[in-house]
């Protein structure tokens, strides 16, 4: 759990989000001046788009691609993603904010690999400009 300077640390309810987090779920919190008042576990009906793990093994084994997944999610959801897409765990990087990702992908590309990145938010629009 990352924390705010408007929030106190709770340890119980830390040891509880961490539980939501570990089955996946992405957690928010409600503060009244600084004091947790409500928590909302969210989770996605499906994991990826149907035609997902078609595209990731097509890229993977008929092209031969490095397949790799940067998103802001937590560990946990990233991971349940990745594992249920057959990406390689060591390929996914998650907790990432939007320069982060455009890093990643700046590291790939000194590296001399040629980057195709595919977003799905706005919060993909420093790396896709």
């Amino acid at each position: 759990m990352k924390h705010f300077e408007v929030l106190k640390p709770y340890p119980e309810l830390e040891k509880n989000i961490g539980y939501l987090e570990e089955e996946g779920k992405t957690v928010v919190i409600l503060a009244i001046d600084n004091i947790p008042n409500t928590v909302i576990s969210l989770e996605e009906t499906h994991l990826s788009k149907p035609e997902a793990s078609f595209v990731v093994n097509y890229l993977q084994t008929t092209i031969g691609m490095k397949v790799c997944m940067i998103t802001g999610d937590n560990k946990h959801s990233a991971l349940k993603v990745a594992k249920h897409l057959n990406i390689p765990l060591e390929n996914v990087t998650y907790q990432a904010y939007p320069e982060t990702k455009k890093e990643v992908v700046e590291k790939y590309q000194k590296e001399g690999r040629k980057v195709l990145f595919v977003g799905d938010g706005i919060n993909d629009s420093p790396v896709l400009a």
